[in-house]
Order: C-alpha cells, then sequence, then structure tokens
C-alpha cells in the first residue's frame, strides 16, 4: 500500500490507487500521512487551479498567456492538500461550471472551478469510492489518466490543468466496483487486519503514544520522514530521464498477453511503474523485483474480465515464473520481390548490385593495359619489348635487359558480409521483415555481380555466423527464412565478428553491411564508446556501409557515431525501402 502510494506521488499520471481493504485497517490514515512526506510545490499566486510559475504544461491558458507576455509568474510556495470528494457531489461540484452569464455579457469564458480545480497537483482522495455514481467515477478517472479537465457547456468550452494523486478507498463488503471501473485506476492493493500478536500490540502502543503527545510521537520519526521526502523530491526530478530497454518493454507485453488482459492501459501503467521505482531506488537499470512489484500493483485488479469472475491474486512466485519462463522465438518472413530505391545504389553499395567495383592488377588472365621493366617476366610483352630494343640500340637486337612484362587487368570478386540484427527490438514495427528483405535483395544482387556474400545475424549475448562467404544463394535463403528474433542486442559483439571474418578475406577487400536499429545492450568492455573505440583500433580499414533501421526521428543515435568514427556511408530504412 504504501509502495503504490509513493509511486503516484512520483508520477501522478500512473492515474491514482485503488485500496481495498476491511474497515478500520489504517487505509485513510496511510492516505493522509502521505501528505505530510510530499515535498512542497510552488503555485502561482491567487491562481485558482494551482498552476506551476515554472512549467508551461502544468498552467492553465491564463497564466500560460500572462507568462509569455510577463516572463514570470508571481509564486508562494505550499504543502500538497488532500482535497476529500463527498459522495453526495455532484457533476457540477466536481468539474465546475461556465458562468453563462458573464460569458454572454462581457463576451469572456469564465469558469467557477469545482473540485478537480483544487486538486490539481494536490491529493484527491474519495472514501468508500464503490459507492459513487460511475458516471461521477468515470469523469474523475478520466481526468486522473489525462491530467486535464475540460468543461464544456451551451457551445462553450474551457479547459485546465488537472494532475492529482488519485486515492480511492473501498470496503469489499458494501460491493465490488465493475471491471470497467477498476481497469481505470492505475494500480490496485487489498490489505486486511493484520493477525500477528506483536503486530497489533505495536499498532494499540502507537496509537497510545500519539494521543499522549503527538509532537513528540512525530519527532520520533522525523529524520526518516525527511530522508523519504528527499528521496521522493529526488525521484520526481529524474523520472523524466529514465528509459525502459525494449526487452523490458517486450516481457511487460508477453506477461499481460499471457494473462489475457486485453486493455493495452495495462501495459502503459506498468511502464509507469517500472520508471517510478527505478527513480525512487536511484537506479538507471531494471531489476526483476521491479517488473514483479509492478504486475501485482498493476494487474491483479485486472485479471477480472467479468463482474462473475472469481478472484484471482498473483503472487510474487507466480510472476517470477512468467518473468523467467522463456516465449516461443518469433519468425519473421520477408518479401522475396521488394526493391530496393535508386538512391542507395550510388553509394559503396553499387559494387553489390554491378560487380565491378574492385579490379584485381596484373592478373594472368584479363585486358592488356600497359607494359613494365621485369627480369623474369612471366607474360613478355612482345610489343614493348621490340620498341625498347630499337628505341635503346638503333637496330632490332633483343637482350635480356629489353624484356618487358604484360600487365593485365582483371575483374576481382568483392566480398559483402551482411551483418543482421534480429534482437528483440527489431520486432517493434516489425523492423526484422524489412531488415531481412533488405539483406535478401543485396544478397540477390551481390550473386547477380558474381561476388561472395557472407551472413551474420546477432541477438542474444552473441553474434553467430549463419553462412559462410559463398555464392550458394539457397543456403542464405534458408538461413534467412528460419532466423528467429528475440534477446538482448549485443551489437559490438557482432562488428567484432564481422571485422574478425573480414580479416580472414583481405584479398577480397570486404565491406560489412551493418543493419540495425543501433540499440545495443551487450558490451565487450564497459560501454558502447569504449567498444568503439577498441573496434576502431582493429577494423584495419574495412568498408562499411550503416543501415539504421529506425528512422532519422526515432534514431538514437548510435549508429550515426559508429559511422562517423568508421567513416562509413549511413542509410535510414525508409530511404532505401
Amino acid at each position: 500500500m504504501k509502495k503504490a502510494l509513493l509511486i503516484n506521488a512520483i508520477d501522478p499520471l500512473i492515474g491514482g490507487v485503488l485500496i481495498n481493504g476491511d474497515k478500520g485497517t489504517g487505509k485513510s490514515t496511510a492516505v493522509r500521512a502521505l501528505m505530510d512526506l510530499l515535498p512542497k510545490i510552488k503555485v502561482v499566486k491567487d491562481c485558482p487551479f494551482n498552476c506551476d510559475p515554472e512549467n508551461l504544461r502544468l498552467m492553465c491558458p491564463t497564466c500560460q498567456k500572462r507568462f509569455k507576455e510577463e516572463g514570470k509568474l508571481p509564486w508562494i510556495e505550499r504543502r500538497m492538500e488532500i482535497i476529500d470528494m463527498p459522495l453526495s457531489a455532484t457533476e457540477d461540484m466536481v468539474v465546475g461550471t461556465i458562468d453563462i452569464k458573464k460569458a454572454l455579457k462581457e463576451g469572456v469564458k469564465a469558469l467557477e472551478p469545482g473540485i478537480l480545480a483544487k486538486a490539481n497537483r494536490n491529493i484527491l482522495y474519495i472514501d468508500e469510492v464503490n459507492l459513487l455514481d460511475d458516471h461521477l467515477a468515470n469523469i474523475l478517472l478520466d481526468a486522473a489518466a489525462m491530467g486535464v479537465n475540460i468543461i464544456e457547456r451551451e457551445g462553450i468550452s474551457i479547459y485546465h490543468p488537472s494532475r492529482f494523486i488519485l486515492v480511492g478507498t473501498m470496503n469489499p463488503e458494501e460491493g465490488d466496483l465493475r471491471p470497467q471501473l477498476l481497469d481505470r485506476f492505475g494500480l490496485c492493493v487489498n490489505i486486511s487486519a493484520l493477525s500477528n500478536k506483536e503486530d497489533r500490540m505495536k499498532v494499540v502502543k502507537y496509537r497510545s503514544e500519539f494521543d499522549k503527545d503527538p509532537w513528540k510521537f512525530e519527532s520520533k520519526f522525523k529524520n526518516e520522514i525527511d530522508r523519504l521526502r528527499e528521496k521522493i523530491a529526488k525521484a520526481q526530478m529524474n523520472i523524466d530521464i529514465i528509459d525502459i530497454p525494449d526487452e523490458i518493454l517486450e516481457k511487460i507485453v508477453e506477461i499481460t498477453i499471457s494473462l489475457g488482459i486485453k486493455t493495452h492501459r495495462a501495459d502503459i501503467v506498468m511502464e509507469k511503474v517500472i520508471k517510478a521505482l527505478m527513480a525512487l531506488d536511484g537506479r538507471n537499470y531494471v531489476i526483476e523485483n521491479d517488473l514483479i512489484e509492478a504486475t501485482q500493483l498493476a494487474l491483479n485488479h485486472r485479471l477480472r474480465q467479468d463482474p462473475f469472475d472469481k478472484r484471482k491474486q498473483l503472487t510474487p512466485e507466480s510472476i517470477q515464473k512468467m518473468i523467467r519462463t522463456k516465449v516461443n522465438e518469433e519468425v519473421f518472413d520477408f518479401d522475396r520481390q521488394g526493391e530496393i530505391k535508386n538512391n542507395l545504389l550510388n553509394s559503396k553499395i553499387y559494387g553489390i548490385s554491378k560487380g565491378k567495383d574492385l579490379f584485381k592488377i596484373n592478373s594472368e588472365r584479363g585486358l592488356y593495359i600497359k607494359a613494365r621493366n621485369s627480369d623474369k617476366p612471366k607474360n613478355i610483352a612482345i610489343d614493348a619489348t621490340i620498341r625498347k630494343s630499337v628505341r635503346e640500340n638503333g637496330k632490332l637486337e633483343i637482350l635480356p635487359e629489353h624484356l618487358m612484362e604484360k600487365i593485365r587487368i582483371g575483374k576481382s570478386s568483392s566480398l559483402y558480409i551482411i551483418l543482421l540484427d534480429s534482437s528483440s527490438s527489431m520486432r517493434i514495427d516489425k523492423k526484422i521483415k524489412f531488415a531481412k528483405t533488405l539483406s535478401w535483395l543485396l544478397l540477390k544482387k551481390s550473386y547477380e555481380g558474381k561476388n561472395k556474400v557472407g551472413l551474420i545475424s546477432f541477438r542474444g549475448e552473441n553474434a553467430r555466423i549463419l553462412v559462410n562467404p559463398t555464392r550458394d544463394m539457397i543456403k542464405i535463403e534458408e538461413a534467412l527464412q528460419d532466423l528467429p528474433t528475440g534477446g538482448k542486442t549485443p551489437l559490438t559483439i557482432a562488428l567484432y565478428k564481422a571485422i574478425e571474418l573480414a580479416n580472414k578475406y583481405k584479398n577480397n577487400t570486404p565491406t560489412i553491411v551493418l543493419i540495425s536499429d543501433g540499440k545495443g545492450n551487450v558490451f565487450i568492455k564497459n560501454n558502447i564508446d569504449e567498444d568503439i573505440k577498441f573496434l576502431n583500433s582493429i577494423s584495419n580499414n574495412t568498408n562499411f556501409v550503416i543501415i539504421n533501421a529506425e528512422n532519422r526521428y526515432k534514431s538514437i543515435g548510435i549508429l550515426e557515431k559508429i559511422s562517423k568514427i568508421f567513416n562509413a556511408s549511413h542509410f535510414y530504412l525508409e530511404e532505401i525501402m
């Protein structure tokens, strides 16, 4: 219960928490105690919506206009408040009303604020939420999820920010909420009375101490409260810079799908909860317990798809089993009839389609282009030898020093190593399907140009050579056809493998064609920068072409950095297919 309250304090857009438990178990006490834990907030002076004086996104239209005109707004600092929601409230009391008289008379939009206006940037508390009218519950939960309250009356529309920590409590003896309403609460916890004798005695003693001297009792926990308050403030500042890796998002979706949960809200809330837990602990990485806690808090109340479903509860053990169970790997087909856009063929990959980019000088076969001096010529240039003899002796008398050797030029086969990312992140938006299609088209064109091709895929913890350099297209097609996806992204490990293979075929002047979204999360050393530096030191001027499976607006910049350091051509997938 306490963890759920703290999570909502860090990110109110999680959508609130429903506390379900027997009467007299401290539900209301816990909610009211939260108010003292929360850091003070700055609010615009005399603004009925408690607007943030420094953040345009958290201002009402009036404050936004003043801020743009004046550059700053007068503010005061105060503690967050608990706004109680009476069960007898009407819709106008909750959302507020538009002053039609003033709008008609003065031609301006005027709002008489309601409970949602007072609740902005505060705690909105609904006791016995299961007794609240359904349409009012819907309004509150909509505002909690969107962070804005919209009032529409007589063709006039006004809005104001309404980001609040929503807390609802209920006693199951008085009836349940419908599953549709339960789903609108971000989190739900079930609590029961303490059954341990020592714990119950501790509650009685604490209450007795408080009744005797509330200030003394409070001071007993002051240091602990101050530390927690500081922790919450820091988490609120850091939560926006925390990112969740794609493999964690994939695991979230696997859990919700395996439990048969249809609402997408469950996935979104779980992601937000994990970020809040990371921020609260001051971490930038996810641990297994984050997934377990997020699943318990966000999914237990969503298991009931029907009002008549029996109560089911997820335990930490059952969640852990789901997390550690490997799902069936997906295999995506690819389009064998696709086309590569022309702009790609003007790059280094031009040679893949034509097979005429590399030439072998002094080949034993090929076009005779000129001659050179040689003590032991393998292929005597008769014409050049005669000319040299006549030029030096004035007559046709060929001596050993007059011998000239033919220089021929012949086409050399090139080697292209396709390095294909088949990790979990490539499943999103079916990037893997396009990547496999592109690989096939490049391989096909290489075959037409009589070049050799190798295929390496990477996922999980390492990279694997699927097809050693070959001209056998059937092998390559079969490898692409059966290639599964899933797991982490060992990007730099794969590059190392490709460079290692390229170094074995130096005579063919190999080109490594990397197709990936650049979301590497398994490293050779400690981090991506150290790995890139190391790879650059061993690349031996290998040619690189990098094809970014993300578009230019979503790319995280890693592949752009690699292409700059390796002096490689860089393309976004949408430029090519």
